[in-house]
């Protein structure tokens, strides 16, 4: 009996940065594995938590790298929050702390956003009607200024109403050819700290929807799919949680240091340095 730990795998879900990629250069073996799986005629997700992108753009960059993934196989956290906003919470007016990606993801399903404009430190920071907005949404955001900092904290420590608190991720870094710079995750940190309250929700890895609408999509069962991640507190515990077998590919955020602290929520079933790692496993399946 074979102990491949593939066999039987019909969907194969990855997370993008640091797995398949790192900015716009593909990793080592990411375009040789995903094509090979491609001609098994396996099914292949992208389950990111980077909020910056829409899924359109997503998808062209994947292209660019000479992957052709469909729209549906890729589930962003931009996405999936816009997604839970439009079946939950239609009617929330939301100040968004993020990049244009989150925002257009939550245009194109007509919610509203009342801060579609950019918004630079040259303004007055009470020149906005911040009374009209009953919710944050945070991601990654690039172009943080004092003034969205300003007005996010003003909203969301307003006593005469209440207001949302929401989250597309929680990863405190993001992975760079130069090295981390910070994630989604600081910007809930910078705003809990500095208005005393916590996140309500998280959309991203490690909560399961993301695992979910990839198991619904691909009409898969857990233990037809496999899960391949860089990050142990997001990617493998989520994968863990839900009962995915869980690879964490140490080409992005985690290092072999940090295989020292290991949970047993946290520990991954496979260990690999990167997808060209994995391929061999597959040429003869």
């Amino acid at each position: 009996m074979s102990d491949n730990p593939f066999i039987g795998k019909e969907t194969f879900l990855f997370d993008g940065d640091g797995v398949l990629y790192k900015e716009d250069s593909p990793l080592p073996g990411a375009i040789e594995f995903l094509t090979l799986l491609q001609k098994k005629e396996k099914q292949i997700f992208i389950l990111t938590n980077n909020s910056t992108k829409t899924r359109k753009e997503f998808q062209a960059k994947l292209e660019n790298l000479g992957i052709k993934i469909p729209i549906e196989n890729i589930l962003t956290s931009a996405y999936l929050t816009a997604d839970y906003f439009s079946k939950h919470a239609s009617d929330l007016n939301v100040y968004i702390i993020g990049e244009e990606g989150l925002k257009k993801e939550f245009q194109g399903l007509d919610l509203k956003v009342m801060n579609s404009n950019e918004e630079s430190n040259e303004e007055d920071v009470f020149d906005f009607d911040l009374n009209n907005v009953n919710c944050v949404v945070t991601g990654m955001d690039r172009n943080l200024t004092y003034v969205k900092l300003a007005r996010a904290v003003n909203i969301l420590t307003n006593k005469n109403k209440e207001t949302k608190f929401i989250a597309t991720n929680g990863d405190m870094t993001f992975p760079t050819k130069q090295g981390l710079i910070p994630g989604g995750g600081a910007m809930i940190s910078i705003l809990e700290k500095l208005t005393e309250r916590k996140v309500e929700l998280v959309i991203g890895k490690p909560s399961p929807q993301m695992y979910i609408s990839a198991l619904e999509i691909s009409g898969s069962s857990k233990e037809e799919t496999v899960f391949f991640g860089d990050r142990l507190e997001t990617d493998i515990l989520g994968a863990n949680q839900i009962g995915i077998l869980s690879c964490l590919v140490l080409s992005g955020v985690t290092s072999t240091d940090d295989l020292e602290n290991l949970s047993d929520e946290t520990s991954p079933d496979i260990i690999v340095n990167n997808l060209h790692d994995v391929i061999e496993l597959f040429k003869d399946l």
